[in-house]
């Protein structure tokens, strides 16, 4: 008998969680590209331990979130990203994409043909270096002994 009222209180109380009004997602910001961020806050009693975070995208295809809101969106932050946290990260990438373009034109190496290997392709369209290196150990010593 105690069981059965249990099981009655139980669906009377899923009944009167069902007809409260549920949470309203709570607009976070949005980025530059126009994507904007929703969270519904975490609510233990409600079995939900950690916040609910997604975005929605301005178009489906270039929706990207930016590293920033990234993070916060898997809960790797608390608090979501800064525009002068944004602006400040976007700068630190334009500079060190710029210090990349200069190594590379500072260390360019020359096309010269003299580290090239001469060989045909085989069959399979591999190039051939059967003539370079030896199959068998020693193969190339009796040649040159000879």
């Amino acid at each position: 008998m105690a069981s059965e009222r249990r099981l009655w209180k139980i669906v009377l109380d899923r009944f009167i969680k069902s007809i409260k009004p549920k949470m309203k997602e709570k607009p976070i910001g949005s980025d530059a590209q126009g994507n904007r961020y929703f969270e519904l806050p975490a609510d233990p009693q409600g079995g939900r331990r950690m916040p609910r975070r997604w975005f929605v995208p301005v178009d489906e295809d270039t929706g990207v979130p930016t590293p920033e809101w990234s993070q916060w969106l898997r809960g790797r932050r608390a608090e979501p990203p800064t525009n002068e946290e944004i602006a400040f990260n976007e700068n630190i990438s334009n500079m060190k994409k710029v210090n990349a373009e200069n190594i590379a034109e500072k260390f360019k190496i020359s096309s010269s043909n003299a580290n090239e290997i001469e060989c045909q392709p085989n069959a399979k369209g591999f190039p051939d270096l059967s003539k370079q290196f030896e199959r068998q150990p020693g193969q190339f010593k009796n040649k040159l002994s000879s």
